[in-house]
């Protein structure tokens, strides 16, 4: 437990220095860690979890999700531009560079779907169907599930829905920690986790639910009653996350992704319930409900 505090302080301090660095001076520094994490994880999946090799084949699909995840940030392609204005910009039947570049995520997928689709082909005899499906799928989700966990963090007042993201993730879980040690008594889902228990589930779910109306008391931001509301659901589906990333681990027969942060595990092992959650939460502030 200690290990796991003193890790768990020394990544939030790092965070937060990041955040004020890259909010004040150089935004580009956000993308670039997102995408990182992304990287580190989609490897932890291929080589670590999955045991696919040889080594290039994960380092080629971290690359893809990293490339994603920096492509698709908002921030980065508002300050991409051309070295021609739009009536001189090179076009073919009305499509410009700018086009291109804005559909540079699809073309980019298509190719990287068609490479693994060959790769796998070539290692038929070793990949069975959980290294097929890893290999040319996982990596696609994930870049995805990162890219808008960057989008939420670059959004404008951010700070406000980073921690709505992490209170529905973090907060929740580990309120659920503390009422199931004490309270616990019903097994959640004991075949995935055997730790994990209803009471838990419920006491997580209302410590969150206070933290949200903090929250919005203190930035003054969103609609208290949706807020509230949405909470419930946000908690489940960090929760769904939570034991989706452990059925993984339990089918593969590991304990965690890796051993990168010492008491936490790796970097799936920290963001499972946030990517479940980060695509959804980022379509409800986009569409301006919380």
């Amino acid at each position: 437990m200690k290990t796991r505090i003193i890790s768990a302080a020394v990544i939030i301090a790092a965070v937060v220095v990041l955040l004020l660095v890259g909010k004040l001076w150089v935004p580009v520094l956000i993308p670039i860690f997102v995408a990182a994490l992304c990287a580190m994880g989609v490897f932890e999946l291929l080589n670590n979890a999955m045991g696919i090799k040889p080594l290039g084949l994960s380092v080629f699909s971290a690359a893809y999700s990293a490339i994603m995840v920096f492509i698709l940030d908002k921030h980065i392609a508002s300050k991409i531009s051309f070295p021609y204005s739009s009536e001189a910009n090179i076009t073919f039947k009305n499509i410009t560079l700018s086009d291109i570049f804005s559909r540079a995520p699809l073309f980019i997928t298509i190719f990287y779907f068609l490479v693994a689709v060959f790769f796998a082909l070539y290692y038929q005899k070793d990949f069975d169907l959980a290294k097929i499906f890893g290999f040319t799928a996982f990596p696609v989700v994930i870049a995805y599930g990162f890219s808008m966990l960057g989008g939420i963090v670059t959004y404008e007042k951010s700070i406000y829905y980073l921690l709505l993201l992490c209170n529905f993730a973090s907060i929740s879980d580990t309120g659920a920690y503390f009422v199931g040690s004490f309270f616990g008594k019903h097994k959640l889902c004991p075949e995935i986790s055997p730790k994990k228990t209803v009471e838990g589930a419920l006491g997580g779910i209302a410590s969150s639910i206070v933290v949200s109306l903090i929250l919005v008391l203190c930035f003054g931001r969103g609609h208290i009653l949706a807020t509230l509301l949405l909470t419930v659901p946000f908690c489940i589906v960090g929760m769904m996350g939570d034991l989706f990333a452990s059925i993984i681990k339990r089918k593969i027969g590991i304990k965690d992704y890796s051993n990168l942060i010492p008491g936490h595990g790796g970097i799936l092992d920290r963001f499972d319930s946030m990517l479940l959650i980060a695509p959804i939460l980022y379509m409800f502030i986009d569409f301006g409900v919380i």
